[in-house]
């Protein structure tokens, strides 16, 4: 099945210098992006339009994480803090501090009453933003190395390591699975069914594993991934896999034939660190380190 993709709109440049992250709120009717700079902004990705800038951060903005209802997000980054945003008014609402270094990763749970953040310290912190405190209800620290990517799924948190290992904590049931990966895990992502999860890897491999048995099911290469942290996704519910590359290329792959069905090229041909899937339509944004994020139309 042909992937064609072009580009729709010129590159969204405001950010100063690289860009590490950016995502789609739930309805995709919008994109924030964070950067080098400390600041995020709230894009309208079809217009092209700058919609709000966000500033808080002391240091670079590593990750951002929208809440179900759009009302609200989480970031965190180089200053070793977590800020919780209401997306109208622009203001920050909650400050969560007590990683001893940089916050690498954040995600709500569903109901954005819980937060969790993954940090270069190796530990996961849980923090309740209902309540007052400023004390996580929760600690999780089985990794021997920087977190770099986490995600919560129902009940589940997963998280991927540079110690090579992708943990699933069972909150619900108080189980903890560890699969050893073997290289540097940078980037998950849970599959729409629950039933995998997509692995990105300092091997310049991206992995599809069995989250029961830790089996993996399918693996993709093709790209160049050897020393930064670039996130892959699913696109299509699941039909692609997509990544950016550090020689400035976007990858898609067929899940079931594991082939690579295009390359782009984009991003002045520099580390392409993000790509982002639209929630309901053939639509994916990019980042890198040229400072661009880049609105990609697929059909």
């Amino acid at each position: 099945m042909p992937f064609p993709v072009y580009s729709r709109n010129a590159p969204l440049k405001e950010h100063v210098g690289p860009v590490h992250v950016v995502t789609y709120n739930t309805t995709g009717q919008y994109v924030l992006s964070g950067g080098q700079d400390r600041k995020i902004i709230l894009w309208n990705p079809n217009s092209s339009k700058l919609v709000k800038s966000y500033i808080a951060h002391g240091y670079e903005v590593l990750d951002i994480a929208v809440s179900y209802d759009n009302s609200k997000f989480v970031s965190c980054g180089g200053d070793r803090t977590i800020y919780l945003w209401d997306v109208t008014s622009g203001s920050t609402t909650r400050r969560f501090s007590g990683h001893m270094s940089r916050v690498n990763a954040v995600d709500f749970n569903a109901d954005a009453s819980v937060i969790a953040s993954g940090s270069y310290d190796a530990k996961v912190r849980l923090w309740d933003t209902k309540s007052s405190s400023q004390r996580p209800i929760q600690l999780l620290e089985e990794a021997k190395d920087s977190i770099c990517t986490l995600q919560i799924v129902g009940s589940q948190i997963i998280t991927g390591s540079v110690d090579g290992y992708v943990r699933v904590y069972d909150l619900r049931m108080g189980q903890l699975c560890e699969d050893l990966i073997g290289y540097p895990v940078t980037s998950i992502k849970d599959s729409t069914d629950g039933a995998g999860v997509l692995v990105s890897t300092l091997d310049s491999t991206i992995r599809l594993m069995d989250k029961s048995n830790g089996t993996m099911l399918q693996s993709f290469s093709g790209h160049l991934n050897k020393e930064y942290r670039i996130r892959s996704c699913f696109g299509d519910n699941d039909v692609y896999v997509i990544s950016g590359s550090e020689d400035g290329k976007i990858y898609a792959w067929d899940m079931l034939s594991r082939r690579v069905v295009h390359e782009l090229k984009g991003h002045g041909e520099k580390v392409i660190s993000c790509v982002a899937y639209h929630p309901k339509k053939p639509q994916m944004v990019s980042c890198g380190i040229d400072g661009s994020i880049q609105v990609w139309d697929c059909s």
